[in-house]
């Protein structure tokens, strides 16, 4: 794998360097991504089903009960196959899966959380104090269906751009 979310020797070994384990203790990463970095870098080496694991980048896993959301480098989504997918939710005992590409665009990241749902509207909002946040506009008769509230939504898209993002139903 090209990159992982802590350095490669700590994850072969188990073992974390200060840097590693100091980036746990502030929870910048998780036990749950070293283990899944681990097991995937197995996979690359061992079956040649997943040799295609050495081009992918693996930056972060949010573990959300019995969803988890896989951050991937850009265009890495298309070269996930299904076999790989199945594979994790088998072994992580997990509902659903979800691929995002790192991005600190909120748009890309709603959708792929929304999905298979549409997104009526992003708009950019400007603050007075210069700062800007986001405004996603999703269909009221939807709401039921999504996999996560209003305020998980707005939690995760958070943390996986950076961007404060409200959500409103209409």
């Amino acid at each position: 794998m090209k990159i992982l979310p802590a350095d490669k020797t700590c994850i072969n070994s188990g073992f974390l360097c200060t840097n590693c384990q100091a980036r746990l203790d502030a929870g910048e990463i998780t036990e749950f991504e070293i283990d899944l970095a681990k097991e995937l870098l197995q996979l690359e080496e061992e079956k040649e089903q997943f040799a295609y694991l050495r081009n992918i980048s693996f930056y972060k896993a949010i573990d959300f009960e019995d969803v988890v959301i896989l951050v991937v480098g850009k265009k890495d989504k298309l070269k996930i196959t299904p076999n790989l997918i199945k594979w994790i939710k088998e072994t992580y005992e997990i509902d659903e899966l979800i691929l995002i590409e790192r991005t600190n665009k909120p748009r890309p990241v709603v959708e792929a959380l929304i999905a298979p749902y549409k997104l009526v509207s992003l708009n950019e909002i400007f603050l007075a104090t210069g700062d800007i946040q986001f405004r996603a506009v999703l269909w009221e008769e939807d709401r039921e269906k999504f996999l996560f509230t209003k305020e998980e939504l707005e939690e995760l898209i958070h943390e996986l751009t950076g961007a404060i993002t409200r959500v409103e139903f209409q």
